[in-house]
């Protein structure tokens, strides 16, 4: 918890991404807590929240039980949500619901159906140059593949390094720390279809259901395409779209003043009237 629970601005609340990430991937959120307060939180079996490993506490349900635990925990009657990646398809589940303070939404490069995700990486495979995605859609591990991997990771996940932000965070707890349950949601490959507890899922139709404003937000290079993105904007009733130029899917990393930017214009525009 950042920043003053008692301002009168709302706080904002942030679901980190995954499955298996951790609150870290925040960070760059943290400079919002001189306006108001900025919530971060480790999910279960991440970061360095409790890891029972138990298989039955990996639905997202549960996970969007866990936004209503924490507010109750922090006496939070109004909030901004943001959600990125896996943690966006967790706070549509909340958002969904139609919680009682629930203030703004935003979903940052957000797959809401499996197979939307799956086209839109796929088109981006089909984009990168001499034959790297034909490389990554042969597999392996062999030097072609590596060299093709990392040229898809630095243009469409993170052109910054991540390392200084996530090591000293998690040091203390294991290497492999949220691998088990990544691999059982989503079989664990960035750039294949989802596999595991997310096969064929498809969320989309509730985007409906959520009344508050929302921010569907996305670096211009994201593995969420604009397409794929913008494909969902009709289905909210108060949905706005936005890209962040020369970014990536960890935006927030990436370029992180414009998305402060973006992030705090689009909340403080949908604080309560005072």
């Amino acid at each position: 918890m950042n920043g003053d629970l008692d301002s009168k601005r709302p706080p904002l609340l942030l679901v980190h991404g995954g499955p298996g990430g951790a609150l870290w991937q925040h960070f760059p959120a943290l400079p919002l807590a001189g306006t108001r307060a900025v919530i971060l939180y480790d999910q279960i079996d991440s970061g360095r929240s409790d890891a029972p490993g138990d298989p039955a506490n990996w639905t997202v349900d549960r996970f969007a039980d866990e936004i209503a635990a924490v507010r109750a925990a922090l006496g939070v009657p109004t909030v901004h949500l943001l959600g990125h990646s896996w943690g966006g398809i967790v706070a549509t589940r909340y958002a969904a619901r139609r919680p009682d303070g629930l203030r703004s939404l935003v979903l940052q490069g957000t797959p809401l159906s499996a197979a939307r995700a799956a086209a839109s990486v796929q088109s981006l495979l089909d984009a990168l140059p001499a034959g790297a995605g034909a490389a990554i859609r042969a597999g392996g591990k062999g030097p072609e593949y590596r060299q093709a991997m990392g040229l898809f990771m630095k243009k469409h996940l993170a052109r910054t390094s991540l390392g200084s932000f996530g090591m000293p965070y998690m040091e203390g707890t294991p290497m492999d720390r949220g691998d088990a349950f990544a691999l059982a949601m989503t079989g664990g490959d960035i750039t294949a279809a989802f596999s595991g507890v997310l096969k064929g899922f498809d969320d989309e139709a509730l985007l409906r259901r959520i009344a508050v404003p929302t921010l569907l937000l996305r670096g211009s290079d994201d593995i969420m395409t604009a397409a794929a993105t913008r494909a969902m904007l009709p289905m909210l009733q108060r949905g706005t779209y936005a890209e962040i130029a020369d970014a990536g899917h960890m935006t927030q990393f990436d370029q992180p003043a414009a998305w402060r930017s973006a992030v705090a214009g689009f909340i403080a525009g949908n604080d309560p009237r005072a």
